[in-house]
């Protein structure tokens, strides 16, 4: 384990593939996090990590059928129709059983204190408290699911006393917890973007309303970013930030451009190898 080093995993849209690329050939290179942190698609891959889980089963997992079916419930189009018509009652098109289920099958009813191969930190939106929380405690795989559910596409998800959304609406790179922690001395974050999201910049005139609120939500995070990349200096925390460049996969068949995007997670790495293996020693 590198003992003073963090890993922040972004929220992008079903970017687990890359980050799971990303941390495998971390792992290889001799960096192992002491405690990890995702939001959304960096949530899973975090929460896995630190469940135990290696990057080789979570590829194995990802690139499944079991996977894919999980965004394929009975009852979707038309819970879908009725979010977009605002009825009371539903506010997603899936409901996520299935795939609470395919976690739990990895997970079982671990608890997010439980996990001990790494510290970890999930964040999400608390719907019942108007706020963005970081989940320390609590059932990991509920809270996962939590964490990924994409508002309109997953319902808000009930667990223990709260409703809660995606993690990536408020705080998609979860690391100023690390500030005050003298333990971290190294914030490792690993971003996924893909060509669509860039797409979306220097067009001038949004065509587009997805356009337009895609782009408004991404300004929103880059100043947010801003703000906590300034309190990591003046903690005196070394940051390094890195991207990956990847293509999206598709909602109803993410694995079949899920091999290059682990390529792209994996390439990053090796793109910066010497700056990764200075943080290994």
């Amino acid at each position: 384990m590198s003992s003073r080093v963090a890993l922040c995993l972004n929220s992008s849209f079903l970017g687990y593939f890359a980050h799971a690329g990303f941390l495998r050939a971390l792992t290889e290179l001799g960096v192992r996090p002491r405690a990890v942190s995702g939001a959304s698609a960096g949530a899973l891959v975090a929460g896995l990590f630190a469940a135990g889980v290696s990057p080789e089963e979570m590829l194995r997992l990802f690139l499944s059928p079991e996977l894919r079916n999980v965004f394929r419930e009975p009852g979707a189009p038309w819970r879908g129709v009725a979010t977009i018509l605002n009825l009371p009652g539903h506010t997603g098109a899936l409901l996520g059983e299935r795939a609470l289920a395919l976690l739990k099958t990895h997970l079982g009813e671990r608890r997010i204190e439980d996990c001990t191969d790494a510290g970890l930190a999930i964040s999400v939106i608390n719907l019942a408290q108007a706020r963005a929380e970081l989940a320390t405690r609590g059932p990991l795989a509920e809270y996962i699911l939590a964490s990924g559910a994409f508002p309109g596409l997953f319902a808000a998800r009930r667990v223990e006393d709260g409703w809660f959304w995606d993690g990536g609406v408020a705080n998609p790179l979860p690391f100023d917890h690390w500030l005050a922690d003298p333990a971290i001395e190294t914030i490792l974050l690993h971003t996924v973007v893909n060509p669509e999201e860039l797409a979306v910049r220097g067009a001038g005139r949004p065509r587009k309303m997805s356009a337009a609120v895609n782009l408004s939500h991404q300004i929103i995070c880059e100043e947010l970013l801003r703000v906590k990349i300034e309190l990591a200096r003046q903690s005196g925390k070394r940051l390094v930030s890195l991207r990956t460049l990847a293509p999206r996969p598709s909602l109803w068949n993410p694995a079949a451009v899920g091999v290059r995007c682990i390529d792209c997670g994996a390439g990053t790495v090796e793109e910066n190898r010497g700056l990764l293996e200075g943080i290994a020693r």
